[in-house]
């Protein structure tokens, strides 16, 4: 048996097998290899998966809603529960518990290249896993200085007093100031509006799983001026 060659045939093949092979490399280069980890936004109405192109928009007087997440090939991999420390933990949560894994960190923006690290908060309800994800919450607030912030609370607790009609009511509020202060202090909200980028690591802390640190692509944050904490309650008390 005798084949025939056919350059133009052969030539129109390998083309073929190219371009589909590019095409092929095209599509799965932007496709993130497993396991990673990422970050995406709570919201009201929606899940937003965010990347590193773009700001999502927040609200400085609201808790920025975030969720750390890991993305893994099969139900078999072995991961640890995503763990993060919080303030609303109880001070021995990790006392017999490994220590969190994941870890966050805030930079402000500042020009094209400038970037400082800032302080924040995190308040966690919890973590879990859906077959293949596993996630942990992280309800951010970025912090102002302490020192405005304690003057904010005082002139509220001032405020609040200076609205009583009731004399005794009035000197109640007045001794009871000190504790007032601090727990305004405690749940005030103010993110200073501007540009941030948050990263998330993660670093496992037992042997029996799966070995090696995850880092996450950065998600920048755009914080907008949606009005005053304190003024949002004094128009809730009147």
């Amino acid at each position: 048996m005798t084949y025939s060659f056919r350059p133009k045939l052969v030539l129109w093949l390998l083309l073929v097998i190219a371009f589909t092979g590019f095409i092929t490399s095209e599509a799965t280069s932007d496709e993130p290899v497993m396991p990673y980890l990422f970050i995406r936004l709570i919201t009201a109405s929606s899940v937003q998966m965010l990347t590193s192109n773009g700001y999502a928009i927040v609200k400085n007087n609201q808790p920025i809603r975030l969720e750390v997440c890991i993305q893994v090939k099969s139900v078999a991999d072995r991961f640890e529960q995503l763990e993060i420390q919080a303030l609303n933990q109880h001070p021995d949560y990790f006392k017999h518990r490994p220590p969190p894994n994941i870890v966050l960190s805030v930079k402000r923006l500042e020009g094209a290249k400038n970037s400082r690290d800032v302080p924040f908060r995190i308040n966690s309800s919890g973590s879990g896993k859906n077959l293949t994800n596993y996630y942990v919450n992280a309800d951010i607030d970025i912090l102002e200085d302490k020192t405005i912030r304690h003057s904010k609370a005082e002139q509220f607790v001032d405020w609040t007093i200076s609205q009583s009609s009731e004399p005794a009511q009035r000197r109640l509020l007045q001794q009871l100031k000190g504790n007032s202060v601090k727990y305004l202090e405690e749940i005030y909200v103010n993110n200073p509006p501007g540009d941030y980028e948050v990263t998330a690591k993660y670093t496992p802390s037992t042997r029996e799983n799966w070995e090696g640190s995850l880092k996450s692509m950065p998600i920048r944050l755009h914080v907008i001026d949606a009005g005053d904490f304190y003024e949002s309650l004094k128009k809730n008390s009147r």
